[in-house]
């Protein structure tokens, strides 16, 4: 060939070597292990440990530091697709069909090397690009710091999408993932789905991503994410939420359902649901179709900030015993006066216990001292929940109003 022949020939081989590079990393899917849920626990004690007092006091300094370094201090379950149960039409092995998935359990003092123990146990290399949720124990949670350490590893990750979902739960993380409902395959993909059933229940947080936490966790603020129940092997609630506090990242305490909801209001997360009111001894239950929530603020003599949340609902009544005319002005009063009572109550349990027990603001006051009061905010930053603690002091009021759009197809039923 001639010397014109190579040059024009070199620019080819050289986009050729460019494009052929493409795929040096290449996995099969076949090859990859699907990790579509993680549950944290402490670790299980073991009967018959103990310490060595034979050793000498030089001696015995640097075992401790050894032990202490190598003490599994996580219990982490992975749950693995199967992907011959996914192509199924059986939601269980024991019906007749492959099972989808199948859990294992590591025990590590980090969760890199806890991934790493698991790739030793694993045919398949793990794949964390479809992970739905991570599941938290109350045990782990409620320890300075182990929170946000056992998601550090997740934050880091590259293969890890912001989107995946963080629950806190009472029980241990590993009976949460052991929850199989008969119309899933995943109990990771069931726990994902219950979590975004927010417009069916006023009662359920929204869902709490790994990237919202980890904006919590830098900001040093105090914060509430999604709790979950084991009610049974066949189905679990998420109807509570977790409360942290900022300065230390460890979990105080749970709001219980009804909490749950008045924090919905306070934050105005309220999409949908049901508020069950009494009014002139009936019961009935009213469905919100439209809820907006405001805040404000005014600075007394002290110089210090008292609030009032202006809630404005809007719905339907689904359901009255026993009841009068609704057609009439009223009949239509009272229920609105009814349920505007259960909303307060609600928001008035759900601040009491935020003030007064956890002392930990997830109500959006420092939020919007930050915004619309700054100079004042910047002053009074350290005192606000630790050191003088004038969130749990400042007066919170609520104003709620609430119009009944639509009181049924009927107006009366038979008393």
């Amino acid at each position: 060939m001639t010397r014109a022949v190579h040059r024009r020939m070199l620019p080819l081989l050289f986009m050729a070597s460019v494009l052929l590079t493409g795929c040096w990393d290449r996995v099969e899917i076949d090859q990859r292990g699907f990790v579509v849920g993680v549950g944290i626990d402490e670790p299980d004690k073991k009967e018959g440990e103990k310490q060595d007092t034979s050793i000498q006091d030089n001696d015995k300094q640097s075992q401790d530091n050894q032990s202490a370094s190598s003490k599994q201090t996580f219990k982490v379950v992975y749950q693995i697709v199967m992907p011959a149960g996914l192509s199924t039409n059986k939601s269980d092995g024991g019906s007749g069909g492959d099972k989808a998935y199948f859990n294992m359990s590591v025990e590590e003092n980090a969760m890199a090397t806890s991934m790493a123990k698991l790739s030793q146990r694993l045919s398949r290399a793990p794949f964390f690009e479809h992970l739905k949720v991570i599941i938290i124990s109350e045990s782990i949670a409620r320890k300075p710091q182990k929170f946000a350490e056992a998601i550090d590893f997740f934050l880091r990750e590259s293969q890890m999408r912001r989107s995946t979902r963080v629950m806190v739960t009472r029980d241990k993380a590993a009976n949460i993932l052991n929850t199989h409902p008969p119309d899933q395959k995943l109990p990771a993909q069931y726990l994902e789905e219950l979590s975004d059933n927010t417009k069916e229940s006023s009662r359920i947080l929204p869902e709490s991503r790994i990237g919202d936490v980890h904006e919590f966790l830098l900001k040093h603020k105090s914060f509430a994410i999604q709790g979950v129940k084991n009610g049974s092997p066949n189905y679990s609630t998420v109807t509570e939420a977790a409360v942290f506090n900022g300065a230390s990242n460890q979990l105080v305490g749970f709001l219980n359902n009804k909490e749950t909801a008045g924090l919905n209001f306070m934050e105005g997360h309220i999409k949908g649901g049901q508020i069950k009111f009494t009014f002139e001894d009936r019961l009935g239950v009213f469905s919100i179709e439209r809820a907006s929530r405001k805040l404000d603020c005014t600075f007394g003599r002290d110089n210090l900030p008292s609030f009032i949340f202006h809630i404005e609902v809007e719905g339907s009544v689904d359901e009255v015993f026993h009841a009068p005319d609704t057609l009439k002005e009223p009949a239509i009063s009272a229920m609105e006066t009814g349920v505007q009572k259960e909303i307060v109550k609600l928001m008035e349990s759900t601040a009491n216990k935020l003030q007064h027990e956890f002392n930990c603001d997830v109500m959006g006051l420092r939020e919007y001292l930050f915004h619309n009061h700054y100079r004042w905010f910047k002053q009074h930053e350290n005192q606000w929940e630790e050191e003088g603690k004038l969130f749990s002091t400042r007066p919170v009021q609520m104003d709620v109003k609430v119009s009944i759009r639509r009181s049924g197809n009927i107006n009366l039923t038979e008393d």
